[in-house]
């Protein structure tokens, strides 16, 4: 069996961003290869819009396993590994984990061939920590010559170290092992030097022991830099509640959030200086105004 995971717990404007990605994802996969599981304590408000749909789940998880999963470090990010440990024991098969801030371009049942196979995936090899953006070349510059354990494993930070974004996570469900392994290892780098990407840093360090991670990337628009759209998108589900999907999928697709979030990322990752330049004659980078 193949399953795509959602987590959607907490703040209602994390439910707009999943409901997005999900119509995008019915739409990309008409015969859809996977069961959907959402892992949210509102499963009504996400049956308002996809109705009783065959083959999506919402899994009851009880607010002490919530809490759990956060990890000794109390940190929401951790959520996802508690999340894919729960469904790798009640779900068994290719599991394949999605931000909510996604937007699917083509039919994954390819990826879920591939974890069949064997292959791991995330969703963007963004280079090597060393030489990155500037927070991750501040993360390396702290971590480096650190040793870690993960499960039987010692790691370190080194020149080679490449950073994978965790807005997607895939692999076996009887590999599920290896997410302790994960969780050791991102609560000491938490302890290490308190910075929001360890989790990912952590996926990234633990999947590369065992081999080349795949890249989603292809497949899904991930728009982590967009968080100011948030409201944006509630909004829209307010407004056009009762829609049809297709309704709502063309006003959603009208806010343009792919080109939007390619010219923040290329604006931040410009050099500080350029910035600097263009906000001096006034070309800083802004959000658009979007009308819902």
């Amino acid at each position: 069996m193949n399953y795509l995971i959602y987590l959607a717990h907490g703040p209602a404007e994390l439910r707009s961003e999943a409901l997005y990605s999900l119509l995008s994802y019915f739409r990309a996969a008409p015969v859809a290869p996977a069961q959907v599981l959402i892992y949210t304590d509102a499963p009504e408000a996400f049956r308002q819009v996809l109705g009783e749909r065959p083959g999506v789940l919402y899994p009851s998880v009880m607010e002490a396993e919530w809490r759990a999963w956060r990890g000794s470090a109390n940190m929401v990010y951790l959520l996802k590994i508690g999340v894919l440990e729960h469904a790798a024991a009640h779900y068994p098969g290719n599991l394949l984990f999605v931000d909510t801030d996604t937007i699917w371009q083509r039919d994954p049942t390819p990826i879920f061939e591939q974890i069949g196979q064997g292959a791991r995936f995330m969703h963007d090899n963004e280079g090597l920590l060393a030489t990155g953006n500037t927070l991750s070349r501040k993360v390396y510059r702290h971590l480096k010559g650190h040793t870690f354990q993960t499960g039987a494993y010692q790691v370190q930070v080194t020149p080679a170290t490449l950073l994978f974004n965790s807005g997607v996570i895939g692999f076996r469900s009887h590999e599920a092992t290896l997410l302790r392994d994960v969780m050791q290892l991102a609560e000491q780098l938490y302890a290490t030097y308190h910075k929001h990407m360890m989790e990912q840093l952590a996926f990234s360090m633990r999947f590369a022991v065992d081999g080349p991670v795949q890249e989603a990337k292809p497949y899904v628009v991930h728009y982590w830099n967009l968080k100011e759209v948030r409201p944006t998108l509630a909004a829209l589900f307010s407004r056009y509640r009762g829609a049809s999907h297709e309704e709502l999928l063309r006003r959603l697709d009208a806010l343009g959030l792919p080109e939007v979030h390619r010219a923040e990322l290329a604006y931040r990752n410009l050099a500080g200086w350029q910035r600097t330049l263009r906000k001096l004659v006034g070309r800083r980078w802004r959000m658009p105004v979007f009308e819902v």
